[in-house]
């Protein structure tokens, strides 16, 4: 029972996870007046091989997108937009990043991030072939580029890895089911996974973001 109660706790402190903030969080300015650093959001790049019913950039995107709307510190210039899309004859994680500044003007940062691993690795089985332990390994790549310059900069990149551990009860969900936008998907050992990753990349975007900002002399 006293597992129970914990278990309970843990996942209604990621209930809200999985749902979109209201677009007034964004303000462009924060209490004291000063502006916040203005940045574009490309569309998250998925180049993973699990397939669900939904997509899992739609997904990742809504927590980024969630989780920067609690942090309060950058403004998305267009959030009714939420994010931008990056010409297909480009690669945001190429060399050359000299078109990004005229694709992304009048912003001052853009963000780009791309799931390159999404993969559910049993760890235990039991003698009748059930799978009894699991790890659910992801990564995330991420690219901030400051456009402020004539010429754009790399402010970060880098690969975020996480392995979430997942035990015999969850491991046989039906995620056909128990999918992305269901109340149940809220407790899913996918979703807390998924919360707890991009808990992390947003840390991070939003750190070397204001680091960027407050070094800005030109």
């Amino acid at each position: 029972m006293y597992k129970s109660v914990l278990f309970s706790i843990f996942c209604a402190l990621f209930f809200t996870a999985c749902y979109s903030r209201n677009p007034d969080e964004f303000t462009k300015y924060y209490e004291d007046g000063r502006a916040k650093p203005t940045i574009a959001i490309a569309s998250i790049i998925d180049t993973t091989t699990d397939e669900y019913t939904w997509s899992l950039s739609d997904e990742f995107e809504n927590l980024f997108l969630n989780k920067i709307a609690n942090k309060g510190t950058l403004y998305i210039n267009d959030f009714n937009e939420h994010t931008t899309y990056v010409p297909s004859s480009e690669n945001p994680f190429g060399i050359d990043i000299s078109w990004m500044k005229k694709e992304y003007e009048p912003n001052e940062f853009v963000v780009f991030l791309e799931l390159v691993e999404h993969a559910t690795i049993p760890t235990k089985k039991s003698a009748d072939g059930y799978i009894d332990a699991a790890n659910l390994n992801t990564a995330i790549r991420i690219r901030i580029v400051d456009i402020r310059p004539s010429k754009p900069k790399i402010v970060l990149q880098e690969l975020i890895k996480e392995s979430y551990p997942i035990t015999r009860a969850f491991t046989e969900i039906n995620y056909d089911i128990t999918h992305w936008g269901t109340k149940d998907y809220n407790y899913s050992p996918l979703c807390l996974a998924h919360t707890k990753i991009m808990k992390e990349v947003v840390e991070r975007v939003n750190d070397y973001i204001l680091l960027a900002k407050s070094r800005w002399n030109g």
